[in-house]
């Protein structure tokens, strides 16, 4: 068998071996301290994803469970902060300004946040960004808003409430999600997503990964899949199994006989109700349509009173 091994196999192979002994170099340390000097492997790492980047600390910066941090500001003037774990990268986080976000995000990203209606937004606060988030084992960058929405409340037009909403764009302009009213978290809480993109992957082994979020401690994974831009839900409380994938389903046509008289009795039963949206929904116990109905409005100037509701119906009733 040996001797049929080609001279290139062999240079491959120790050329491998050579790299990883490189890689491995200076990470020995399961847990660097957070002032001890950044390995050159890091760098080395840095330096290719951010040309022309300037390094901020020449430590690792805080740390935790073998988590670093490498602050900077890249070559157009953006500051951004790259985090590893145990030497590895694993995403990061570029935040642009609060006034002029919108000349410096990709035009494609800018046009589809105007299109989403969005007005009335506040950044003012600290806990308000806009971000760019690149991260290990997701094919595209995304954009994140997060910010506040001072409404009139409807009791009294002197009172105002605060509104938190999250907005969520794919890199080529895709919008992936609109949140109103909290729930969701910002990414650069979970830094190491893996576990739930290995369960997504291992259900969609040929989808491109656009994005995620996190939306009351479970991970929601955006995905192109057979030509379409579906959600894959990975459950925390079940050590990130995926759980469901859901799609926007634009024929209405496609409706069963079945989920027509369950849409009807409930808007018979449910005034004030509209019929806003039908999905398509797959989970372990099935395929579903997902029959969405809203009462009220939502909107960027007053506090509306806005319910909604998903009903389930078997697609095979």
């Amino acid at each position: 068998m040996i001797k049929n091994i080609s001279v290139y196999s062999i240079v491959s192979l120790f050329l491998s071996i050579a790299i990883g002994m490189f890689v491995l170099a200076g990470c020995d340390k399961s847990d660097p301290e957070p002032y001890d000097p950044i390995p050159e492997t890091v760098l080395y790492d840095f330096n290719n994803r951010y040309p022309g980047a300037t390094l901020l600390n020449d430590h690792f910066g805080e740390n935790y469970e073998g988590w670093a941090e490498l602050r900077f500001i890249d070559s157009d003037g953006i500051k951004g902060t790259a985090h590893y774990k145990n030497c590895l990268w694993m995403m990061t986080n570029k935040e642009f300004s609060k006034e002029d976000f919108l000349f410096q995000i990709p035009r494609k990203v800018a046009r589809t946040y105007v299109g989403t209606g969005v007005e009335n937004e506040d950044y003012s606060s600290n806990q308000f960004y806009v971000m760019e988030i690149s991260r290990r084992g997701v094919d595209r960058k995304q954009y994140e808003f997060h910010f506040d929405v001072p409404l009139k409340c409807n009791h009294s037009l002197d009172d105002i409430v605060h509104r938190d909403d999250t907005i969520v764009i794919c890199e080529d302009g895709t919008l992936l999600y609109v949140a109103f009213a909290g729930g969701v978290n910002p990414s650069y809480w979970w830094k190491d997503i893996s576990t739930s993109l290995e369960r997504i992957k291992g259900r969609f082994p040929g989808a491109e990964i656009l994005g995620s979020m996190n939306l009351y401690g479970d991970n929601l994974v955006f995905i192109f899949d057979e030509g379409l831009v579906k959600t894959a839900y990975s459950r925390q409380g079940r050590d990130w199994a995926w759980t469901e994938t859901r799609y926007k389903e634009e024929d209405p046509s496609v409706i069963s006989e079945y989920a027509q008289k369950v849409k009807t009795a409930f808007l018979n039963k449910n005034e004030g109700y509209r019929f806003t949206s039908l999905y398509n929904i797959e989970r372990e116990d099935g395929r579903f349509f997902g029959l969405e109905f809203e009462k009220g409005e939502r909107n960027y100037t007053d506090d509306m009173d806005w319910e909604s509701s998903l009903l389930y119906v078997p697609v095979n009733k």
